[in-house]
């Protein structure tokens, strides 16, 4: 056997492990309708899984949506408008 090859992860495994809209909500505290939005955009900001009409989320992908936010978040902060 070829020490490259590389073992594909169990699909069934994969299929357990898939996180719901409301799931993913809850991880990152926001609402069910937030990541609906972020995930069935054109270009979306949270990348998904679907099935048939069902939206699924891989939690690997989930924390690195969560790791780009934060390492992002300080360049992103907006002045607070002064009075």
């Amino acid at each position: 056997m070829s020490a490259n090859l590389q073992l594909m992860p169990d699909p069934q495994q994969i299929r357990q492990d898939l996180l719901d809209v409301e799931e993913v909500a809850k991880r990152l505290k926001v609402s069910p309708q937030w990541v609906r939005d972020h995930a069935t955009r054109r270009h979306p900001k949270l990348p998904c899984v679907r099935l048939g009409s069902l939206i699924r989320f891989q939690p690997r992908v989930v924390d690195e949506f969560i790791e780009q936010q934060a390492q992002a978040a300080p360049w992103r902060r907006r002045r607070a408008k002064a009075s």
